[in-house]
């Protein structure tokens, strides 16, 4: 019998911590809650009604002046609607962390009024995220809030598989949606460390996520950087972090030309260095808004870094056009070349010139690549009507100028 009743309060004592009961506090007809953002204790609004999060322009001002926002986390504007209908730009910021019940709920977007004491609300873009929740009077009940734990062994298992995906990266952006899913199942148990943190700069860069990017790189830059043993994952959170700011428009353009200056210092010191240091030639055009002579600049880059990769792997331009090789790597490489001289043809389209050589020498880039067998550019080949398959004549490959 005793055994009995040992059990069931077991039973009763596992259920009750499955969910979290928090008691708010009423104020006329609606409830406060009591959370902390990014760490500070606050009172908000529970608004079911409210499509997100909505913050007063003196807390706002409150986060900055105390470190618990910068410039980062600025994300850009979002046009609401005020009280009497009429339709207003507010600044949209990213909250770090919000924190509910002993929730954490990690990177959400918040408006900020104008309004100096605007109401603090809490809005479906957090609500959403509890999971499922009950609310009686003054009473909220958050079901299932205790997130399933991960064990040593099973977050060791997730690693695995985060290593097999970036082994994969390359084939489509479906492994880079895993990567952030595994990333998310981890983050709710644990604090990041430095390799899943690093996986999970590399697929928000992979994926154009460019905003998170910048946040997570600086992170892994502040937490790790000078720290690490591996130059190489060193290396390429400065490009994604360069990528980021140079790409998006709310990015730190000097800091991204900074990183991107530190990427090619290594590039010349690291004669082991693999083919993503190539994807630097895909953003030095935009680089070269900053700099004079800037597609030349491009195209000399991505030439620099193809050869190296040539002679690394050991495969000649011949074997490559007899369809001898497939290399998903080295392709990347044409194609970065290939973006370079597309985006010099667009500029000078727009500009009114007709140039059809940037255009040949485009083709020929991307038709190298898929001859080495990306995905990515043999389709490309297939809608441009472009035969991959077919043997280049010597004066076609010269046009690429490829002798070092």
């Amino acid at each position: 019998m005793k055994k009995l009743i040992l059990l069931l309060l077991l039973v009763i004592s596992v259920l009750a911590n499955a969910q979290t009961t928090i008691k708010m506090e009423r104020d006329g007809g609606i409830y406060k809650i009591k959370c902390k953002v990014n760490g500070a204790p606050m009172k908000m609004y529970f608004d079911t009604g409210a499509s997100s999060v909505s913050i007063s322009l003196a807390t706002a001002l409150y986060l900055h002046d105390n470190d618990l926002i910068d410039k980062t986390d600025i994300l850009g504007k979002a046009k609401t609607a005020t009280a009497d209908g009429a339709i207003v730009d507010n600044m949209v910021i990213r909250l770090k962390d919000v924190e509910i019940g002993g929730m954490h709920l990690k990177n959400v977007e918040a408006v900020v009024s104008s309004s100096l004491n605007a109401p603090l609300l809490l809005g479906q873009t957090v609500i959403s995220k509890l999971g499922k929740i009950t609310l009686n009077g003054d009473i909220l009940t958050i079901h299932d809030s205790k997130p399933q734990t991960i064990s040593k062994d099973n977050r060791d298992e997730l690693d695995s598989k985060l290593r097999e995906l970036r082994a994969n990266r390359e084939k489509d952006d479906e492994s880079q949606y895993k990567t952030l899913d595994i990333i998310k199942k981890i983050e709710r148990n644990y604090e990041l460390n430095e390799y899943e943190l690093f996986c999970k700069v590399m697929a928000e860069g992979n994926l154009g996520n460019y905003n998170d990017a910048i946040i997570d790189a600086e992170t892994w830059l502040d937490k790790y950087g000078l720290e690490t043993d591996c130059i190489d994952m060193r290396m390429r959170v400065y490009f994604v972090s360069a990528e980021s700011n140079l790409f998006s428009e709310k990015g730190d353009k000097e800091l991204g030309k900074k990183h991107l200056d530190r990427c090619g210092v290594y590039f010349e010191k690291d004669t082991t260095a693999n083919f993503y240091w190539a994807s630097l030639s895909s953003m030095i055009f935009e680089y070269c808004k900053y700099e004079n002579n800037g597609y030349t600049l491009g195209i000399l880059a991505a030439k620099k870094v193809l050869i190296h990769y040539l002679k690394r792997a050991g495969i000649s331009i011949r074997d490559i056009n007899n369809n001898k090789h497939s290399n998903p790597q080295l392709a990347w490489c044409f194609l970065d070349l290939g973006k370079v001289y597309f985006a010099e043809f667009k500029n000078l389209q727009k500009d009114g010139y007709k140039n059809d050589y940037k255009q040949q020498l485009y083709n020929l880039c991307l038709i190298l690549s898929a001859k080495l067998g990306l995905p990515l550019t043999i389709e490309g080949c297939k809608a441009s009507g472009l035969d991959y398959k077919k043997i280049l004549t010597q004066k076609e490959l010269d046009l690429l100028v490829l002798d070092d």
